[in-house]
This record gives C-alpha cells, structure tokens and sequence, in this order.
C-alpha cells in the first residue's frame, strides 16, 4: 500500500472496516486493477462481483461479504468462515507458486450475475418492496440463493473461472 506521503508499506494481508454505508464496500478507498482502472470506475454503474468474493481485472483482491453476498439472508459468522476458507485456496495458488496472480474471470462473473439475476426473481425481495439491498433496476444485491447452494459453491473454487497468470 503506498500511502499519500509516497510511502511505501509492504503488506501481506490489508484488513478494512468501512463504516455503514453497505452499498459501498471498500469505496471510498482507492483500489487500481489492471490497466489503471480503478474499483469507483469498474464500479460505476454498480458494485458486481463473483460470488461475493472476486472481480475481474482486479487480481489477488478478495473480499468477505462483497457485492451478492448473503449477508442479510445467513449468519454472518458462518458465511465469514466459509468465505474465508475459499478466498485461502485462491491465495494458496499464489503461495505454491501455480500463479503469480488471479482473479475472477469475465465470462465467469457475466454467467454467475445471470444466474442471480434470475433467481432473485423467485425471492421476497422481488415482491414489490422497497429496500436497500435492491439496485437500481430493482434486482436484489443480495444473494438469492439457498444456504446449501451457498455452503457447496464456497468448498472449492473453480480455478477455470479464474485468470491466473
């Protein structure tokens, strides 16, 4: 991390608390990807993610409870763990040495927010209420899914849905 005096702090593992403002995440905190894009621009239209934990073109950026994450649906507590346990087999890649870095791929993240868009039709938040976990075109921000299917897609990810270099 390289703070606004120019320093540069070499770090292996960068913990943020962001305050309430969940539709935010790790904004207003800077974070550039790839090519120099930054997370506010990649983000414009709306925070997206893969599985609430990667996003593409932002390598070795992992997040807890990111965007379509259960947060509002299961225990925290649970699905911080499960969460955490994936996001160390995506770092353990980088560890042994099979990639210098990885993140989520585009094509997996188009297919995942199509899947989600369309079983977030058949939720509660769809019903007609008014909400924050609801975007901008009325489509739930959060996972829509069941705790099973959420408890089975966190036990291993996919390498192929990754870009690893």
């Amino acid at each position: 991390v390289r703070t606004s005096d120019g320093k540069l702090h070499e770090l292996d593992v960068l913990v943020l608390a962001t305050g309430f403002r969940v539709d935010r995440f790790m904004r207003p905190m800077e974070v550039i990807g790839r090519n120099g894009k930054t997370l506010e621009e990649a983000w414009a239209e709306g925070p997206f993610s893969y599985k609430a934990i990667s996003i593409p073109d932002f390598p070795n950026l992992f997040m807890l409870n990111g965007p379509y994450g259960p947060v509002g649906n299961f225990s925290l507590i649970d699905v911080a763990e499960m969460q955490f346990a994936y996001i160390m087999q995506l770092i353990d890649q980088v560890r042994t040495g099979a990639c210098k870095e990885l993140s989520a791929s585009q094509a997996a993240t188009e297919i995942f927010d199509a899947e989600r868009i369309e079983a977030a039709k058949n939720t509660i938040w769809a019903s007609g209420c008014n909400s924050w976990y609801l975007d901008a075109n009325g489509v739930p921000a959060a996972w829509p899914f069941t705790f099973d299917r959420f408890m089975e897609e966190m036990k291993k990810p996919v390498l192929d849905h990754y870009e690893m270099k």
